[in-house]
C-alpha cells in the first residue's frame, strides 16, 4: 500500500515550472501599482504650458523693416513700404482688432505689400500681438523684446 502524501510539509522541487499559488496575482498587483506610480509622476511633466513666444522679438525679426521700431513707420523704409503707423490714433480709433489679427496671420495683397504669418503665429498670438503691441504703441518707445523668455535670445 502507498502512504498519503502530506502535501503540507512536502518541500516543492527545485527545477520544475509549477509556481506558487497567487505568485501571478502579486505579480499584476505589482505591475498594477508600478504603473500607477508612474502615471503619477509623469502627468505633471507633460501638462507644462507652451513655451511663451516672446512676441515683441517677433515683431522686431518681421516687423520693423515697414513699421518701424516703434510702431510709427516714419523710417525710409516704412514711408517707402508704406507700414502702417500704429500710433496714429486717428488708425486707432479706426480699425478693429479682428481685421488686423486677419492681416497678421493672411498678409495684405496675397502676400505682396504684407506676408501672412499663419505658420508662425497662432491665432491667439496674433490677437496678444493687437492687444499687446499694436495697441500700446507710441511713438518714439521702441518695441523691445522681453527679456527672460526661454528660448529666445
Amino acid at each position: 500500500m502507498k502512504r498519503p502524501i502530506n502535501r503540507h510539509h512536502r518541500k516543492q522541487p527545485e527545477n520544475t515550472n509549477i509556481e506558487c499559488p497567487g505568485t501571478h496575482k502579486q505579480a499584476k498587483r505589482v505591475t498594477l501599482i508600478f504603473a500607477l506610480v508612474l502615471a503619477v509622476c509623469i502627468a505633471p511633466a507633460s501638462a507644462h504650458e507652451p513655451v511663451k513666444k516672446d512676441l515683441k522679438g517677433f515683431y522686431q525679426q518681421n516687423c520693423v523693416s515697414c513699421h518701424g521700431p516703434d510702431g510709427s513707420a516714419i523710417s525710409v523704409a516704412g514711408k517707402k513700404l508704406r507700414g502702417q503707423d500704429f500710433t496714429d490714433p486717428k488708425w486707432q480709433r479706426g480699425t478693429r482688432d479682428d481685421k488686423m489679427v486677419a492681416v497678421i496671420l493672411k498678409g495684405k495683397f496675397f502676400g505682396l505689400a504684407m506676408p501672412g504669418y499663419k505658420d508662425t503665429l497662432t491665432g491667439d498670438e496674433a490677437q496678444q500681438m493687437v492687444t499687446d503691441i499694436i495697441r500700446k504703441s507710441k511713438k518714439g518707445q521702441v518695441i523691445a523684446p522681453d527679456a527672460g523668455i526661454p528660448g529666445e535670445k
